[in-house]
């Protein structure tokens, strides 16, 4: 079959141990976006110089293409930072030249899950021989827009079970042409939303020798499927003279377990509201908002039938034992810590 390439996973991520029904976990970052401002006017003159004028030739280690940026967008130029591979991916994301002077000075977008602890440094290195010393220090002192938080559970589908956010009150399903289903809990706008959505996983040198047709691959059914829960956290945002009340990238083994929220019930809530009449019929959603709406529509939701869905939730994850793996997630930022 013909399946879209963002649902294919080919990178390795760490191992988390096992959920209460025997999948086994994994789990890394996926993006974190860090945003700067410069100690003076000759470092944001000469790091500017060097993003304009970063070589863009066959001999370099990366494939970098610049952007200028689209009107109502809050920066004004980028710089992307590829990987030399037969599919490439995007390493690193740069804005900078804000258009707004309340804005950040420079917003770094990584992108780790593409590169091991090894591969990671040498990036660091490279863009140190690129852009100075300066763009390392930074970083070092930037605070965190954004971080997202995946965590796989393998041999598991979106139907298996009922998912919810708490105190989220907005959730979406999508299931694109080509592609494999999944739901977004809670608004992109939020401190914290959460996306369930299929993918396989596939070693990179077996993708590598798959045929693709533009952004879609052919593959069989002879695949590893999991369920990716991303938790896509929003930090306080900084705000000038209070940075204690954002998440300093130095600071980042402190942040709070983004799937705390997340709630995961089993499959029989539905014939079980059916069976006490506060449901007509089964839906076809995994989706504990559009089940509760429904019932809303019928009926307003009694402490009785909360109580029919309360019961349905279930321990499904280890959300501490997971959380312990943090650090190992972390691990490489400590880089940025290191004088250069």
């Amino acid at each position: 079959m013909l399946l879209n390439i963002k649902n294919i996973e080919t990178r390795p991520s760490i191992n988390a141990g096992k959920s209460y029904h025997k999948h086994k976990l994994k789990i890394r970052i996926d993006k974190a976006t860090l945003v700067s401002s410069f100690s003076n006017k000759n470092e944001k003159i000469k790091i500017h110089s060097a993003l304009r004028n970063c070589n863009k030739s066959q001999n370099n280690k990366y494939i970098i293409t610049h952007t200028k940026l689209k009107e109502g967008h809050p920066y004004k130029k980028a710089i992307n930072i590829f990987s030399r591979e037969k599919t490439k991916s995007l390493l690193l994301h740069i804005d900078y030249s804000p258009v707004n002077k309340k804005t950040g000075n420079i917003r770094f977008d990584f992108r780790p899950q593409h590169l091991n602890d090894n591969e990671f440094k040498e990036l660091l290195e490279w863009m140190q021989s690129q852009f100075g010393k300066a763009i390392i220090k930074t970083i070092s002192r930037s605070w965190i827009t954004q971080i997202d938080v995946a965590l796989d559970i393998y041999d598991c589908n979106l139907k298996d079970y009922l998912w919810s956010l708490k105190n989220a009150g907005v959730s979406e399903y999508f299931h694109q042409k080509n592609g494999l289903p999944g739901l977004r809990l809670g608004s992109v706008r939020s401190k914290i939303s959460i996306l369930c959505y299929e993918k396989i996983y596939i070693r990179r040198r077996d993708f590598d020798s798959l045929k693709s047709e533009g952004k879609y691959v052919e593959v069989n059914n002879d695949y590893n499927p999991l369920l990716r829960i991303e938790a896509r956290f929003k930090p306080k945002i900084l705000l000038q003279d209070k940075k204690d009340k954002a998440l300093l990238l130095k600071d980042i083994s402190s942040m709070e377990n983004p799937f705390l929220r997340l709630i995961i019930y089993n499959n029989m809530m539905q014939e079980n509201l059916i069976k006490k009449n506060y449901l007509q019929c089964k839906l076809k959603t995994s989706d504990v908002n559009v089940i509760k709406k429904k019932m809303k529509k019928r009926l307003k939701l009694s402490r009785h039938s909360l109580a029919v869905i309360e019961q349905s939730k279930i321990d499904l994850i280890d959300r501490d034992k997971i959380w312990e793996k943090w650090e190992l997630c972390i691990d490489r930022f400590k880089y940025f810590k290191v004088e250069y």
